[in-house]
């Protein structure tokens, strides 16, 4: 059978992948509508090398391995005119090249993103935990440093579904953002879980710098309602930036109130070896605490530390915010390969049939 020609085979080729692609139509039409395309696996493209050996090797076959019958008078034979079959001759390989680029780009999982918005009826949370040396003492369960984990956690659970943003700043000698304002309770609560005395420099006490960290987290947030929820034994030594007073005050300025927590008593414990002084200061967190609008709570036992929170939460000012989002519109995984599978079913068929080749 003669040879087609390359412009032949270039024109089948690209004819092809015009016809395969009509499928993607729908795609564009809703990317003129203005939603997003974004490619999960974009690795997956990669693989067109492989389309584009199958199509050097096929339409070109430079290895020159074809098939091939000797006949005495081949000038005969170049001289007759070709017909329809004879310059569709790679139009199999053709397919199967259509059929590889098709597979390659639905492998890729291309899908559209819409934006999408609804109200939610909650409050921008920030915790701020103490983490100093002084949370170790054990005049609460375990010590004060669990048992603040502890209620925050139960806090996250019975809040889950309500829509408020929830975030995490630690703090000892030194205050560390330890999580943004989130609506992933879960990993939230994974983070607290494993929170330990020395994530930040534990010799010493920055209520001033947590408290501003924590406000220059909320002062970004677009909700009405802002709180601070404060857990510390209230013993401050340390201000590098901002000292407890300072912090109030923004926080007024703010219209963020603060609830205080004051974990630990100040009882004299007895050990085997020595008196131990539990040290704690309320003044402090009780001033925070009335200058903001917010409320202060001592807890000295887990029951008292589990009524203050239940309290808190009774207290917290609620507002509708509005929350937008992106969210997966439609995927055009099935809608590449099914083409690309009759593609390949074709070529199959062609290859038994018509265009069999002999020997």
């Amino acid at each position: 059978m003669p040879r087609p020609s390359r412009l032949a085979n270039i024109a089948m080729l690209m004819v092809g992948l015009a016809l395969a692609l009509l499928p993607l139509w729908r795609l564009a039409e809703e990317l003129r509508a203005g939603e997003e395309l974004r490619f999960a696996r974009p690795w997956a493209f990669g693989l067109l090398a492989g389309a584009l050996l199958v199509a050097w090797l096929g339409l070109y076959n430079p290895l020159g391995r074809r098939a091939s019958l000797w006949f005495s008078r081949v000038g005969d034979i170049a001289a007759l005119p070709r017909g329809p079959v004879a310059r569709l001759a790679r139009l199999p390989v053709v397919l199967r090249i259509i059929a590889l680029v098709l597979i390659c780009i639905a492998l890729s999982k291309p899908q559209t993103f819409t934006e999408t918005s609804r109200v939610v009826r909650g409050v921008d949370i920030m915790f701020v935990l103490d983490v100093s040396q002084s949370m170790e003492e054990q005049d609460l369960q375990r010590n004060r440093l669990d048992a603040g984990q502890r209620t925050i956690r139960n806090f996250l659970r019975k809040r889950h579904g309500r829509g408020d943003r929830i975030g995490l700043v630690v703090f000892a000698e030194e205050a560390m953002l330890h999580c943004p304002l989130t609506l992933d309770y879960r990993s939230l609560d994974s983070i607290v879980a494993d929170l330990e005395i020395g994530e930040v420099p534990a010799l010493g006490t920055a209520i001033g710098d947590a408290l501003g960290l924590s406000l220059a987290s909320l002062r970004r947030s677009r909700s009405k309602s802002k709180v601070v929820i404060l857990l510390s034994d209230g013993d401050w030594n340390k201000a590098r930036y901002m000292d407890p007073g300072e912090a109030r005050d923004l926080s007024v300025e703010m219209g963020v109130r603060v609830f205080t927590v004051l974990l630990g008593t100040d009882q004299v414990a007895k050990t085997a070896k020595e008196r131990v002084q539990y040290g704690v200061n309320p003044t402090m967190l009780k001033a925070i605490a009335a200058d903001t609008g917010g409320l202060f709570f001592r807890a000295g036992d887990d029951r008292q530390l589990a009524n203050s929170f239940e309290e808190i939460r009774k207290n917290l000012p609620q507002s509708d915010a509005e929350v937008i989002g992106r969210v997966p519109h439609r995927h055009f995984f099935d809608l590449l390969l099914w083409p690309a599978f009759a593609l390949l079913l074709l070529e199959l068929l062609l290859r038994m049939t018509r265009f069999r080749s002999f020997p």
